[in-house]
């Protein structure tokens, strides 16, 4: 039974390879594959067209993270956001009211080790920031 056993695990390999498509069995293993040019037309429906805009234009939120860097008053809050924004104007910035303080977040991350980044980055000029899981916004395509 055993002889059997190894028998047939010995011979599994050739039984196989001597069932491949032989076009391919015969091809050089360091021969390079060439890409062949091509052209792929997409036919759709307007439906679809008017789906697919639809789905574009809303917002679709996501789990991420934001990097907290104040938590307080309202006007002190407006404040910072705008001197953040003066200093960082490619990243966004949300204020938002958790009763009885506004909180200003910042950044759109997708992961913990992004939002590491930024937090370090902040660090020297918010001292108290911290990370915080939330729902991000995704970036939008631009129209081509």
């Amino acid at each position: 039974m055993i002889r059997h056993l190894f028998l047939l695990v010995a011979l599994a390999p050739q039984i196989v390879f001597a069932q491949a498509d032989p076009a391919i069995r015969n091809t050089p293993v360091d021969s390079p594959l060439t890409a062949q040019p091509g052209h792929v037309t997409i036919n759709t429906t307007p439906r679809i067209d008017a789906l697919l805009k639809d789905y574009s234009e809303r917002d679709h939120a996501q789990q991420g993270y934001r990097v907290q860097i104040f938590l307080g008053d309202r006007s002190t809050a407006e404040a910072t956001k705008r001197s953040f924004l003066l200093k960082n104007p490619e990243i966004p910035a949300y204020l938002s009211w958790l009763a009885p303080n506004f909180r200003l977040r910042v950044g759109d991350l997708r992961t913990r080790l992004e939002a590491e980044r930024l937090l370090r980055d902040l660090k020297v000029a918010y001292p108290g920031s911290y990370i915080v899981p939330d729902e991000i916004e995704m970036p939008r395509m631009e129209a081509e």
